[in-house]
């Protein structure tokens, strides 16, 4: 079982990891994750599974923005799950689009993502499934 404070460790070295001020991905994997545990992200409908794949979706996406986890709204755990909701904020490193909505270079945009996980019997996570939804009411003003 993961606990809500670890729950909270796992997202600041996340943070960490994509603001390059704490541990690598790889090193989150490794810490946070089975071997050949399965990441996958909505709406692009991105599956990795193994930390090869985790490790370069997340180094590609650190590319182009920088993203920040923000305090969950919504946290339930079990022995073997996690679900949770909270705003994740990105910040721009070049013109990109990223969920059907262009941004430029030096902007931010928020979404609401909604996490599912399966905790394996060793507290680290086998699965994630991770919904992100983009709306105007989301942002920051």
């Amino acid at each position: 079982m993961i606990t809500e404070e670890q729950y909270n460790q796992y997202i600041a070295d996340f943070n960490g990891a994509c603001a390059r001020t704490g541990m690598s991905y790889s090193d989150f994997y490794d810490k946070w994750y089975e071997p050949d545990a399965t990441f996958e992200y909505l709406p692009m409908a991105a599956i990795n599974s193994g930390k090869d794949k985790a490790v370069a979706f997340w180094t590609n996406v650190g590319e182009i923005m920088e993203e920040t986890i923000r305090d969950h709204t919504y946290f339930l755990t079990s022995d073997t799950s996690i679900a949770t909701e909270a705003p994740i904020d990105f910040l721009c490193k070049q013109d990109l689009e990223w969920v059907g909505v262009k941004h430029k270079a030096g902007t931010s945009f928020r979404l609401m993502m909604a996490g599912f996980y399966t905790v394996g019997e060793n507290d680290k996570i086998k699965y994630t499934r991770v919904y992100s939804i983009y709306h105007p009411h989301y942002q920051v003003t």
